[in-house]
């Protein structure tokens, strides 16, 4: 069966670990380090199946080569502490053909580091027994440039310090002991340099977890597809096994007993017998509610077979129930209507409005974005001497001012205002219609709810049996109006009837469409003609009685007059 590993972990030079060292490992080659000139060769060449290097668009053909292309960046980064590369482990699904395992690695390397960038070598591993398929991509950590074909500037920010309550840490003078000020007097905070590396970001790690499970997924059968997830997220209470290791199934293909295989075997076995006792659980109740349904049917028929007997007439009232449920969805479908043209010119109204008023959340992401775009307007603009100053301007105050965005309009996905100028005029657009259409949404789903309703009253026809159940309705309404005393002689209940569990029948819904408090038959609409006459009748005498106006004395004002 199918499972689901990937990890990241950095090669860094402040652990000791070298790209060329780990390029040796993963493809089990010779590499030589021009940096310090060191020779690895790490052997193990029965476990390497396949080797390949993915290059992004731009990148030099030279780098095809992985050990140029790993020695370039170890010449690149020139940093005691630096992190030259990054290397990402997969497992390969068992039911992958060789074939499949290439196509999967490719694409998957290709969609989520070249297409951002970033150059990767992979190699393909399996053990001895071929029981542990897994792929090591050996990633750059630094992009290419497209436009030069060179490495591309690693972008960095300025953030405070924190420390465990959160709190800034204030910047103390040596001598004096006391916080730093500046010239203007205002307290000076620890700032640290904080790398905007795509692949150091949360969100681009969650966004490669979930891609190689969507990867695999389109490879497998729906019985084998993986989940990304942890058991946590996906709402399960099963136990999650650990990591065994390299070393401990060593130990265990030695003929010895490993702590975390152990382990693993322990939990294993509480996890199928809590999903046994589920399953058996769950085929009682399933055969608990196979009897219950078939009690109720039985119930039903005692109860319909003397009722068959004495079913009022309702082919007389048919005609009328139809006209009823026509008239009703006639009304319902005008309702509609007109909730949706007064939807489409709120629409309209709102859309007018917010052009020339704007909201709240706009202006402010207007003024925040509009101090980035004059800075990086004030980069472009600056002579060759002053230029590159202005550049790091631009670039800490997008930073600060992206912060100031997502507090503002914290709904907002983008919120990394580019410094170039161009790119901020084009962010400042994207983010004025994005905030007009989280405006509007409301207003537009509801014209789009009020359209699938319409369209779904209008297709939607009586169906026999809303016509025969409203048709019965009636029937029995008129026979209730002429023998009011019909059910009153019936005999007392001698406790030995079957039990009711029929639905109770509402004789105020008569419809899909309309709510009303009684059915209307053909002597109800003839007595309320008469009933409206009578009243006409009346308003007409009561105006002729009616008294002169004129005569009637003017009512009395009480307080100051003029």
């Amino acid at each position: 069966m199918a499972i689901y590993h990937l990890s990241v972990s950095n090669v860094s030079r402040a652990s000791g670990s070298r790209a060329t060292a780990t390029l040796s490992y993963i493809t089990g080659k010779r590499v030589h380090d021009e940096r310090r000139g060191e020779t690895y060769d790490y052997g193990r060449k029965e476990r390497v199946l396949r080797v390949g290097t993915l290059l992004p668009e731009g990148a030099p053909a030279e780098f095809a080569d992985p050990a140029v292309l790993f020695n370039a960046v170890e010449l690149h980064e020139t940093g005691r502490t630096a992190r030259p590369a990054k290397k990402i482990v997969v497992a390969l699904p068992r039911e992958f053909t060789p074939r499949q395992r290439v196509q999967a690695l490719e694409e998957y390397i290709r969609e989520n580091l070249n297409a951002d960038g970033y150059a990767a070598t992979y190699a393909i591993h399996e053990d001895r027994e071929g029981n542990n398929p897994h792929a090591h991509i050996l990633v750059a950590n630094r992009q290419i440039d497209p436009a030069t074909g060179g490495w591309a500037r690693l972008k960095q920010r300025m953030e405070y310090v924190l420390d465990e309550r959160g709190e800034r840490v204030p910047l103390i003078d040596p001598e004096t002991g006391r916080q730093k000020t500046d010239k203007r007097g205002r307290r000076q905070w620890k700032r640290t340099s904080v790398s905007l590396n795509p692949l150091d970001r949360k969100a681009k790690l969650k966004a490669l977890r979930e891609s190689w499970a969507k990867t695999c997924n389109a490879r497998l059968d729906e019985t084998a597809r993986i989940d990304h997830r942890s058991l946590e997220d996906q709402g399960s209470d099963l136990e999650p096994t650990i990591h065994e290791g390299y070393a401990a199934r060593a130990i265990e293909r030695a003929g010895g007993v490993s702590e975390r295989c152990e382990a693993n075997r322990e939990i294993r076995r509480s996890n199928g017998l809590l999903t046994a006792i589920r399953h058996e659980l769950g085929r009682i109740f399933d055969r608990l509610g196979e009897l219950f349904a078939a009690k109720i049917r039985q119930l039903r028929q005692r109860q319909a077979q003397p009722e068959a007997a004495r079913q009022p007439n309702w082919r007389y009232f048919e005609g009328d129930a139809r006209r009823q449920l026509e008239a009703d969805r006639a009304d319902h479908t005008a309702t509609l209507r007109g909730k949706l043209m007064d939807a489409r010119a709120d629409v309209r109204s709102r859309d007018e409005w917010w052009r020339s008023h704007g909201t709240e959340e706009f202006e402010a992401a207007k003024q925040i974005i509009d101090v980035a775009r004059a800075a990086s307007r004030e980069a472009r603009d600056a002579n060759i001497f002053k230029r590159g100053r202005l550049r790091q301007n631009a670039e800490q105050v997008a930073g600060e001012q992206s912060e100031k965005l997502r507090g503002a309009v914290p709904w907002l996905e983008d919120t990394d205002i580019p410094s170039d100028w161009d790119q901020a005029n084009r962010f400042r657009m994207r983010t004025t219609k994005a905030i007009h259409d989280h405006d509007m949404q409301p207003r537009t789903g509801l014209v789009d709810e009020l359209e699938r309703q319409l369209e779904q009253a209008e297709n939607e026809k009586p169906s026999p049996e809303q016509v025969k159940a409203l048709a019965l309705r009636m029937a029995e309404q008129r026979e209730q109006a002429e023998n009011p005393t019909q059910g009153m002689n019936r005999p007392e209940p001698s406790g030995d009837e079957p039990m009711d569990l029929s639905e109770p029948e509402d004789l105020g819904e008569s419809g899909p469409f309309e709510e009303r408090s009684a059915p209307r038959t053909k002597a109800d609409l003839l007595r309320e003609i008469r009933q409206r006459a009578d009243r006409r009748t009346g308003r007409q005498e009561a105006e002729q009685r009616q008294i002169d106006p004129w005569s009637v004395q003017p009512p009395q004002r009480h307080g100051h007059s003029r």
